[in-house]
């Protein structure tokens, strides 16, 4: 619904009458269903909930960058503008507000293309269940016809007809979700799944009248024929799901490398101000009581935060995911150090050790973007090898491919103990100062050390899962 309503704004926003009065009351119409659908798209929010995060995340975003860009307001300055006959200024801002309906609308489109995946790698995944199930009997029919005397395969063929019916109703199935989904080669060819469903069902049909005649050799040879092109059936579906998969990665991987270099980026900037302070106030320490400097530090702290909501997306993607464990503790690491370096420059702590924290920060912003690009390295290497590589065997277990090789998360898990070691290096000298001072308050201290306790646990937790293989 909001997509086809961005269409229409669009379209007017594009379409000029010859009448004044006409495009100032066009305008006005518009920015009144603009309004109605950005109302519509806050109720999508709202009700979407915690059922489907990244839909509920992508269309916050939307509605974000609706309000941050003002859209409401805008359309209705064009009209007051169209009212004054101000047409240059009405031109100039219908332009603007073209380029930023585009943008919401592929942020719109791209919750679409997710939603339909989704759908279609549910859809694969019940195919594959129903079709192990049907293998698995006509497995088991071939074996009661090697194993039972000639006069009663008659028997048997009953139980072929119930395989063959099921199969088809498979069949349609899985045929009724390609019309839907991924589109059929254009001469009009069956994909190979549904060729080899085709075969197996007339072998499962042979195998019923050869039954019914008590040809043992025949029904069998026809069982066999029919597991073989239920076999392929099923490595068809196992790719079209790696496929999925794979395409799922690409874009997780992706959009986590856009996130990462924006987050450094700011994380940089936040430093270089950082040193600058620091620099300022090894020459006049005068300053940190001055009112300019607090309020410098506030500012630094404001974009703090806005580089801790950047990693909490971030974090999204990675726990979506599920399988960057060692890259989810890595990035809440950092994100619990942002925290730190967020407080400290409130409180105008502009020293080494609030630099330290900085480095430390982008150090591991470092690790997981080179992490990341080595990712997309990979996984555009396995598409390019895709087609080359054998499908798995009968009976091969299809495995998914994590976010992250295992190797990289190796690397990142012995970034983060020695970071956390140097963390335990640097409170334990901080508490021994503080410990000199009666009545110092160690409170925070005490926070900051209960925290590194924790995540401690969650590295020894990680390593556990990966040694006995949970995470591979």
């Amino acid at each position: 619904m909001f997509q086809r309503g961005i269409f229409f704004a669009l379209t007017i926003v594009c379409t000029i009458p010859a009448n004044a009065q006409e495009l100032t009351d066009k305008q006005r119409h518009l920015a009144g269903r603009y309004a109605q659908l950005e109302h519509v798209l806050l109720r999508l929010v709202e009700t979407s909930g915690n059922s489907n995060p990244r839909q509920t995340a992508r269309l916050k975003t939307a509605l974000s960058e609706s309000k941050d860009k003002l859209l409401i307001q805008r359309f209705q300055a064009l009209v007051q503008a169209l009212e004054r006959r101000q047409f240059s200024e009405a031109v100039s801002g219908q332009t603007e507000i073209e380029h930023d309906l585009i943008r919401l609308l592929q942020l719109l489109e791209s919750v679409d293309r997710e939603t339909n995946r989704q759908q279609e790698k549910e859809a694969l995944q019940e195919f594959l269940k129903d079709l192990e199930e049907i293998l698995h009997n006509e497995r088991f029919l071939r074996h009661q016809t090697q194993q039972h005397d000639s006069q009663n395969l008659p028997m048997l063929g009953q139980f072929q007809r119930d395989v063959r019916m099921e199969s088809q109703a498979l069949q349609e199935r899985i045929s009724e979700q390609s019309s839907d989904g991924r589109p059929q080669s254009a001469d009009g060819v069956l994909p190979p799944s549904q060729q080899a469903m085709q075969r197996a069902i007339e072998q499962m049909r042979a195998s019923e009248q050869q039954l019914q005649q008590s040809e043992r050799e025949g029904a069998v040879e026809s069982q066999e024929e029919a597991i073989a092109q239920l076999q392929r059936v099923k490595e068809e579906l196992e790719k079209n799901l790696r496929q999925i998969r794979e395409e799922e990665l690409m874009q997780t991987l992706e959009k986590l490398e856009a996130r990462f270099k924006r987050i450094l980026q700011q994380e940089q900037g936040i430093r270089i101000q950082t040193e600058r302070l620091i620099d300022e106030f090894s020459a006049s320490p005068s300053l940190r009581e001055d009112r300019q400097v607090k309020i410098r530090g506030d500012r630094l702290g404001v974009e703090q935060q806005s580089v801790i909501e950047e990693s909490e997306a971030a974090l999204i993607l990675l726990r979506e995911d599920g399988t960057a464990q060692a890259m989810v503790e890595s990035l809440l690491q950092a994100r619990f150090d942002m925290s730190d370096v967020k407080h400290r420059l409130e409180q105008t702590m502009f020293d080494s050790i609030t630099l330290h924290i900085v480095d430390s920060v982008i150090e591991t912003l470092h690790e997981m973007l080179a992490a990341v690009q080595l990712a997309i390295a990979e996984a555009k290497e396995r598409q390019e090898q895709a087609e080359h590589q054998p499908s798995p065997g009968e009976g091969g277990a299809m495995s998914e491919e994590p976010l992250i090789q295992l190797l990289s998360e190796l690397r990142m898990i012995r970034s983060m103990q020695r970071r956390v070691n140097d963390r335990t290096a640097r409170y334990d000298s901080e508490i021994r100062q503080a410990q000199q001072h009666p009545g110092a308050d160690l409170s925070s201290l005490q926070q900051a050390v209960e925290e590194l306790a924790r995540q401690q646990n969650r590295i020894s937790r990680i390593l556990h899962e990966i040694r006995i293989g949970k995470i591979r």
